[in-house]
């Protein structure tokens, strides 16, 4: 039989190691009584720690989903704000057209209310939001509509069309001899072809009739803008337009009739045509609600299915720490007693 050799130093240098290894244990245990989930992933789980990041990236996909639809969700706000106020402008419009006469107090207070609601919806159409103009379609960089103003583009094809349509200009005094059935002519021909499409492109809007679609769960999209192509946004510009342009140039009762009643008939549509717009945005609204809500629940399955692959018992935990605490004091302690076992000690 061979004797083994003893010596403090061989124990010291035992006990100096089991401390090492004790200390690597104790930050493992630690981390994981705080955290309540393991120390490595990788070491723990071995093969099934593909699925556990599988997991992970998952869930931090639809967590980016959630904060692009509260973008999504603000700025539907936003446009559902601008799009009731220019609905209330127009009824405004058209309370204030009803009864109108052809009295020159009468016909100026038309024309003011016309101006006002022009540069009103003008003004709610180039609303923009985050740095982006939302009735721009996907073209968010640009400003959807032109103001009207005084030698513009628009101003100056409106009053063209009525010179090509009557022969004169609408500062000519034959306007007092228009009739109310050329009036109604020249509002529903020439000057409705003011804002076609080819017009209202070049003339009134940089918007574009693609409205924004976005992504608002892994399977399923919305269409989440309105653009300020919409005809209900076009009728409620021509409306104003039409009266804030004529009323005031002198025509007589028959053709100031003509034009009330069209831009009465015109509001009105542009009301319904707008109205319309909102709800299908509300409906866009309403998916996006409820998609959000179905991805917070998928997101507790994901995160429930990584806890029961990552967690760790916290008391378990807690315990291995108090009991690697105690060995390590236990060893200080030996070591301490170790390095007094001198033989210089035992010769004093």
């Amino acid at each position: 039989m061979k004797a083994q050799s003893i010596s403090t130093y061989g124990a010291s240098a035992a006990l100096k190691a089991l401390v090492n290894q004790n200390k690597a244990e104790l930050v493992k245990a630690r981390q994981e009584a705080t955290t309540g989930t393991v120390f490595d992933v990788g070491l723990s789980l071995g093969a099934k720690s593909g699925q556990t990041i599988s997991l992970r990236k998952e869930y931090d996909r639809l967590d980016v989903l959630t904060d692009m639809n509260k973008l999504v969700q603000q700025r539907m706000k936003s446009t559902q704000t601008a799009t009731t106020a220019i609905i209330e402008k127009s009824q405004n419009f058209l309370g204030d057209l009803t009864g109108a006469s052809n009295s020159a107090e009468s016909v100026a207070t038309a024309a003011k209310s016309a101006r006002a609601m022009l540069d009103s919806v003008t003004g709610l159409l180039n609303t923009s939001y985050n740095g982006e103009y939302i009735f721009s379609g996907v073209n968010t960089d640009v400003k959807p509509v032109s103001n009207y103003v005084e030698g513009g583009a628009a101003q100056s094809a409106v009053r063209q069309a009525f010179e090509d349509h009557f022969g004169f200009a609408m500062d000519d005094a034959k306007v007092a001899n228009i009739t109310g059935d050329e009036m109604k002519a020249f509002l529903e021909g020439d000057f409705a072809d003011q804002f076609n499409d080819a017009n209202w492109s070049l003339n009134w809007s940089d918007a574009s009739d693609t409205v924004i679609k976005s992504r608002i769960s892994p399977t399923e999209t919305a269409e989440t803008s309105i653009s300020a192509n919409a005809d209900g946004f076009r009728k409620a510009i021509m409306s104003a337009v039409m009266v804030a342009e004529f009323a005031t140039i002198g025509l007589n009762s028959s053709a100031f009739g003509a034009l009330t009643a069209q831009a009465l008939t015109t509001t009105t549509q542009a009301i319904t045509e707008t109205t319309s717009e909102q709800t299908t945005l509300g409906l866009a609204q309403s998916r996006t609600e409820a998609a959000t809500t179905r991805i917070a629940a998928q997101q507790k399955i994901l995160n429930d299915s990584v806890n029961n692959l990552e967690e760790v018992d916290p008391y378990e935990a807690s315990v291995r720490v108090n009991a690697l605490m105690t060995q390590m004091e236990t060893s200080y302690a030996l070591t301490v007693q170790l390095q007094n076992m001198s033989l210089l000690n035992y010769l004093k």
